[in-house]
């Protein structure tokens, strides 16, 4: 079995009671492709805007997916049209999303009814899937909607027309607002490269916080960009693409975490001029640490660190306020009737 576009949600293998058989499935490797397609996007500003690609050849199956998110109230997202046959994604009203097929037969359609408005100016998720047995049509969360095929008929879908996405051939309404994430057959359409070259219609889509703020946890901020969010975790005790990485520590009295630190140039140890030369051209003019603590206790040792030639700095925290403490230790070295200062 191999399948490279139709996505595969579910294989089952069946028999008929018959002694000694047996059945074998292979899968190959895991393919991974980031997230780059999650974010391809496109944002249609006017209703006379659209994409347009290839024809979509589905013949006998159909598997759309794609997220949009606007605020008019209606609008014809995916439309590709044959001589007689067609296919239809759109928003009819503010809470209807239909998909409409014709393969011969007359126009079949499903709807799926929302609870809340669909043009929100947020990301919704819409599902839509033609096979010989049935049409389905699913939003967001929401019940998926199923329409059995007749059992007699034409079955075919012929197609030859170009696909708009965005827009319609049949001068019908067009959709204003983005869509990002198109997948036809499992295969992806990049939306953003046809932007580029298409009026009336912009690569990327903005307001990606507006829906997906949520991904940011433990009070990691939302960050917009072209192609998606980024979560910054620089108010967190946390770290990681989500801010969901813990790297805090829970001291109890008397306890701590002990860390040391090599010598990150042992050549200065020797006493040659060129040796101290490296040290100076790379020593630096300051260092800074940054923490963040939670404690009902004080005074309270927060922070501590010293050195070999016995320098220190020490952050104390006291009954009323934060104490600083800090030493350092001058030396003079002679090195070939050279003075070198080391602070």
């Amino acid at each position: 079995m191999l399948k490279d576009h139709l996505p595969v949600n579910q294989i089952v293998v069946t028999d008929t009671n018959r002694p000694n058989s047996e059945a074998a499935l292979k899968i190959g490797p895991l393919r991974c492709y980031g997230d780059k397609q999650f974010w391809n996007s496109a944002s249609f500003s006017t209703e006379a805007s659209y994409l347009h690609f290839l024809t979509f050849h589905m013949e006998f199956s159909a598997d759309i997916s794609l997220f949009f998110k606007t605020n008019a109230t209606s609008g014809v997202i995916i439309e590709n049209l044959g001589m007689k046959d067609f296919i239809r994604i759109e928003i009819s009203s503010p809470k209807e999303i239909t998909f409409t097929i014709d393969v011969g037969n007359g126009p079949v359609e499903v709807m799926v009814q929302s609870p809340e408005s669909l043009n929100d100016n947020r990301w919704h998720y819409l599902h839509a899937e033609r096979n010989l047995k049935e049409t389905s049509l699913q939003v967001d969360n929401h019940p998926k909607k199923i329409l059995k095929a007749p059992s007699e008929g034409h079955f075919r879908l012929q197609l030859n027309n170009q696909l708009f996405v965005g827009g319609t051939a049949s001068r019908q309404k067009g959709f204003v607002g983005c869509i990002r994430a198109l997948h036809l057959n499992g295969q992806k359409l990049d939306l953003e490269e046809r932007a580029k070259v298409t009026p009336g219609v912009k690569p990327g889509c903005p307001g990606h916080c507006s829906s997906y703020s949520n991904l940011c946890h433990n009070g990691g901020k939302c960050v917009e960009k072209n192609n998606g969010i980024l979560c910054d975790c620089t108010s967190s005790p946390y770290e990681g693409p989500f801010c969901r990485k813990e790297v805090s520590a829970i001291f109890e009295a008397g306890t701590s975490i002990t860390y040391n630190f090599q010598d990150p140039y042992p050549v200065t140890k020797n006493a040659s001029s060129s040796s101290s030369a490296i040290y100076a051209d790379t020593s630096m003019a300051k260092e800074n640490i940054a923490f963040m603590f939670l404690t009902a206790h004080a005074p309270s040792l927060l922070f501590y660190i010293n050195s070999s030639i016995h320098e220190y700095l020490a952050v104390i925290l006291s009954k009323n306020a934060l104490e600083f403490a800090f030493i350092a230790i001058y030396t003079c070295h002679f090195l070939n009737n050279h003075i070198a200062a080391a602070e």
